[in-house]
């Protein structure tokens, strides 16, 4: 059988890898942990592949060969590697490493890919394939934070496209290893930001009206009266401002295209805030070992017998939420010093832009407003539910651009 091809677009964020692969969304947390003791693992019996298949992306045992991985032990990955009680591999929101230096981007980007072609196969032939080997062609696009992208993106798409060689990744799951080949014959990486803003270029209709509906109701005196949410994505000098977990990324487009030289990168992201939020309660007592397993707890409804607990660990949160918005808000006026006489829209977004919207919005608006009484600037929150999707979906469109002619028949067969 010859290798499928497929469209895909990562965005390996350092709280969640969203990936759009032949236009099947997914997403789960950015974590792995290695095992170094794999002699208890039993493997799945032939009356439980449907079962794990239906939630691979969160039950799967990988080992990689590619210049992507340094480390060469077995991974687990999702909710299975979250509740392992194995210490978590995880971006490091404080590191000066980037993401292209570190394994854990490669692993997640290979793991993703290997585990939608193991489903698509299994969807089609009810069956693991009997050679043991799986062969998919791949044409990527990925981001990098705009800083790391300037020094690193060059070499980080020469690991993908691995002079032309096949990455190896082989799931251990099951009574004999499966090993999916896959072949990076196209290989883009965007700046952080800027695929986002591509995204919202190409908005439609519900989020035409939802960009607009965001826009008029932070003036309610009218300001906005007879903007369309077209005339607002159509605006071609803009600053986007990209609230992740390890980094926030200052997008600035002039005259339509993104402009590298004005674009930057600050260091921290909201996982700044949950690590601050985690030492806090680490030294009160609280058990918690990962900002992950921290996120969850705030972000779920407290029970009856949690209640109490939420609270405060709600409190805490807030505290440093509060803080890490002052920090924001001066990073931004200077940005805003130097982009601030042509800039016409400001769009908000990312994982980390609703946690932050309370503490957030108004310092950005005494912010613009400092630059003059006049300078009535259209600040555009996106809500994390949706706008964390940004990236990976204007990377899925870079994507499908990369192969000068891309065979439409040969893509829908490999769904």
């Amino acid at each position: 059988m010859a290798p499928t091809l497929v469209i895909a677009g990562l965005d390996l964020g350092n709280g969640y890898v969203k990936a759009n692969i032949n236009g099947l969304v997914r997403v789960f947390p950015s974590i792995a942990v290695k095992q170094f003791n794999t002699s208890h693992h039993t493997p799945l019996a032939e009356d439980e592949v449907g079962a794990f298949m239906k939630d691979i992306v969160n039950q799967m045992d990988l080992s990689m060969a590619s210049p992507l991985v340094n480390s060469t032990e077995r991974r687990l990955f999702g909710e299975r590697a979250l509740k392992s009680g194995l210490n978590l591999e995880e971006f490091d929101v404080f590191a000066r490493t980037g993401k292209s230096e570190v394994d854990l981007s490669g692993v997640l980007a290979l793991a993703t890919i290997a585990a939608d072609r193991l489903h698509a196969y299994y969807g089609k032939n009810g069956s693991l394939p009997a050679t043991g080997k799986i062969k998919t062609r791949v044409d990527l696009a990925t981001a990098l934070p705009i800083g790391e992208h300037k020094q690193h993106a060059k070499l980080y798409r020469q690991k993908y496209l691995n002079n032309g060689s096949s990455h190896i990744v082989t799931f251990h799951n099951f009574e004999r290893p499966i090993h999916v080949e896959i072949l990076f014959e196209y290989a883009y990486v965007a700046n952080e930001g800027e695929s986002a803003q591509y995204g919202i270029m190409l908005a439609k209709d519900e989020f035409l009206n939802m960009i607009h509906r965001e826009a008029v109701k932070r003036f309610p005196n009218g300001e906005l009266d007879g903007i369309t949410g077209k005339e607002l994505v159509s605006a071609k000098n803009t600053l986007a401002i990209d609230i992740g977990e390890g980094t926030i990324d200052f997008a600035v487009f002039s005259n339509g295209k993104f402009n590298p030289d004005a674009s930057s990168t600050m260091n921290q992201g909201y996982g700044s805030v949950l690590e601050s939020t985690l030492s806090k309660l680490q030294a009160e007592g609280y058990p918690y070992k990962s900002r992950k397993e921290l996120s969850e707890f705030i972000h779920q409804t407290p029970s009856t017998f949690t209640k109490r607990k939420w609270n405060h660990v709600k409190s805490v949160n807030q505290s440093e939420e509060a803080r890490f918005g002052d920090i924001t808000s001066g990073e931004v006026s200077k940005v805003f010093s130097r982009v601030g006489g042509f800039i016409e829209v400001i769009f908000v977004f990312g994982g980390g832009a609703t946690p932050l919207e309370w503490s957030l919005f108004e310092k950005l608006q005494r912010r613009v407003s400092e630059f003059g009484d006049d300078n009535l600037l259209p600040i555009v929150y996106l809500d994390s539910k949706f706008s964390r999707f940004l990236n990976v979906q204007g990377l899925y469109q870079i994507a499908q651009k990369l192969r000068p002619a891309v065979n439409t028949k040969q893509l829908a067969k490999a769904k």
